[in-house]
């Protein structure tokens, strides 16, 4: 395993927390758009769908109305528990898999495999070709990245602070990228991946409190509760409160969300 994998990997495992799950569920859904180039993809194969790294379950559950099956793979039990607990999670039509993507049991052929930020947290090298030897014929891969703000007001505030706090705690300069920045670029970039198209959807406004858009920071990866711990979380709190409230209207923030989507054929060579 390669030192950035290692890296990865020990960064996917903060995802296991109970904490983490929950705020999971605190994210903004992705924009409809996203679903109506999903079904599209799969349309003429298998209407069986891999959700790779599933979290609780949200393209899962979005889609499983209007497809055969699914098994959604997650090596989270946490997010598991959290997805169990949503509207069709009891469906026949859903086999939620407790490990990790590399290891799990799979049951071919797909139509289509998608996986969102957690591409990320895998081994590309054992990964794509299991994807490859799962896929229908001429089925493919879709990759999504984006399910937060885009060009919020508080945007360059927000990651002004962010980029400090993670400076003064890690005693390094985090290499960080905004959101445009990143779907300006690939999200996955493989030898075994021949990308064949990609999307970025319209933005679609979101509101929420700001107690809740804090929750939503806190699932991800760099600012998990767990990984921050007590003191440094109440800070980063209070903080990110200070500028956000300088932006509420009645209470509540208010964004566009959009999600880039990319598709291609997986190879084993």
């Amino acid at each position: 395993m390669s030192d950035e994998t290692a890296t990865y990997r020990a960064l996917g495992r903060r995802f296991s927390a109970g904490r983490m799950a929950e705020n999971y569920l605190l994210r903004p859904p992705y924009p409809p758009e996203v679903y109506d180039v999903l079904l599209e993809l799969i349309r003429g194969h298998p209407r069986i769908l891999l959700d790779a790294g599933c979290g609780t379950g949200k393209i899962t559950l979005e889609l499983i109305d209007q497809i055969e099956r699914a098994d959604a793979v997650d090596p989270s039990d946490a997010m598991l528990g959290v997805a169990r607990t949503l509207p069709k999670a009891e469906s026949a039509k859903i086999r939620w898999v407790h490990s990790t993507i590399e290891d799990a049991p799979l049951e071919p052929p797909y139509g289509l495999i998608v996986a969102a930020s957690s591409i990320h947290w895998m081994e590309l090298d054992r990964t794509l070709p299991r994807f490859a030897d799962a896929l229908a014929d001429g089925a493919m891969l879709a990759a999504l990245d984006g399910d937060g703000p885009v060009d919020a007001p508080w945007e360059r505030e927000e990651t002004a602070f962010m980029i400090d706090f993670l400076t003064t705690r890690e005693g390094k300069r985090p290499n960080w990228k905004t959101i445009n920045e990143r779907f300006a670029e690939p999200v996955l970039v493989h030898p075994l991946f021949e990308r064949d198209g990609h999307r970025i959807t319209a933005p679609v406004a979101f509101s929420q409190s700001v107690a809740d858009y804090l929750r939503c920071q806190h699932s991800r990866a760099t600012w998990s509760e767990d990984h921050l711990g007590k003191k440094a979380s109440a800070e980063f709190d209070a903080a990110m409160t200070s500028i956000l409230n300088r932006h509420t209207r009645d209470g509540m923030l208010t964004f566009n969300v959009q999600t880039r989507i990319e598709w291609g054929r997986v190879t084993r060579s």
